[in-house]
């Protein structure tokens, strides 16, 4: 039997779904190139470069807020946060999808039981089977208007009250809903900042240390020097190791006169005997030292046969490969 309570949270529920229609591990770093267009001060950190296109084409600010760290290698991918999102590089995704948001709603576990699809179908209420959730009214808008799926995820609850305010997560976000914001009434949350809080014994102190913008202007200076050529030398802790094991890849970049260059791109590509690849990992750049060491687990190919490991190298528009090789034994 419904009780009083539970009609008087539908009314209230209803009215103000009625307002919502009117309303429409490397060494963690700076910002890689060290761009101060895209340094914060409000923060104390800068936006990488590789994020800065994602991040301006679906609403910037409004949308994932300020970022709260520098970049860095986690499980082997490039991130970064900000205060309502994750920023993930996956360089071995086609274009456009190379940069994706962390599944934050998701690992944050607000995830609910999927509710049944609505009857009648509705151009202002659309049903995920994906998750069994639906997205509508003045949050469906919003879902369109920036970025949908790419950029939102799937909706893993329905609109509910939380702290007296409709809210609504999604796998990557969450959208709340205020009235007396005539303007923009749709915000997003904060669940960058959230996660960082509740995980930061994950991070690398340095990690969420400001970046002083007088290194950033540094940074530039040492990215503008010419370089017309690049030389390197791939080093490798194992040169025999087994599958499930992990392959310590040292890098090292030099200019043409042997001095080290700093900023320069690196990827890493595992091959087999047949001249398959059997892992690609990129968005490294070398230290002041013209150096890189990236951790990569082994997986695939054979026992018996030699792995190719390939350095790519960019610096401006000066590029150049290195190889060395371990063998897999067991």
């Amino acid at each position: 039997m419904t009780t009083v309570k539970e009609v008087l949270l539908k009314s209230s529920i209803a009215i103000m779904l009625a307002a919502l229609i009117v309303w429409t591990p490397i060494s963690p770093g700076l910002a890689q190139g060290g761009d101060t267009t895209h340094y914060f001060p409000e923060t104390g950190f800068a936006i990488d470069p590789k994020f800065i296109e994602f991040f301006e084409r679906y609403g910037g600010l409004e949308l994932f807020g300020y970022p709260i760290s520098r970049t860095f290698i986690d499980q082997g991918i490039l991130v970064q946060y900000f205060q309502n999102a994750r920023f993930e590089y996956h360089p071995d995704n086609p274009d456009p999808y190379k940069v994706q948001l962390g599944l934050l709603g998701d690992e944050l576990h607000y995830n609910q039981p999927p509710v049944r699809k609505p009857q009648f179908p509705s151009r202002r209420r659309v049903y995920f089977p994906e998750t069994g959730h639906t997205v509508a009214y003045a949050f469906l808008d919003y879902f369109k208007e920036h970025g949908g799926i790419d950029v939102f995820g799937y909706p893993i609850t329905e609109m509910y009250f939380e702290e007296g305010r409709i809210v609504q997560y999604f796998q990557r976000m969450k959208m709340e809903w205020h009235p007396e914001d005539h303007a923009t009434p749709v915000h997003i949350g904060n669940l960058g900042e959230l996660y960082v809080q509740i995980h930061q014994n994950r991070f690398p102190p340095e990690v969420l240390n400001p970046i002083n913008p007088s290194a950033i202007i540094a940074a530039e200076a040492v990215a503008t020097r010419e370089v017309n050529a690049l030389q390197a030398i791939v080093s490798l802790r194992y040169s025999v190791m087994g599958h499930n094991g992990e392959q310590v890849v040292s890098v090292l970049v030099t200019d043409a006169q042997g001095e080290p260059v700093e900023g320069a791109e690196v990827t890493i590509l595992f091959i087999d005997s047949h001249g398959h690849t059997l892992k690609q990992q990129g968005g490294y750049r070398t230290d002041g030292r013209g150096l890189v060491s990236i951790t990569i687990p082994v997986n695939g190919g054979n026992a018996g046969e030699e792995v190719v490991v390939r350095a790519e190298i960019t610096y401006g528009s000066a590029t150049t490969e290195a190889e060395n090789v371990f063998l897999l034994w067991w």
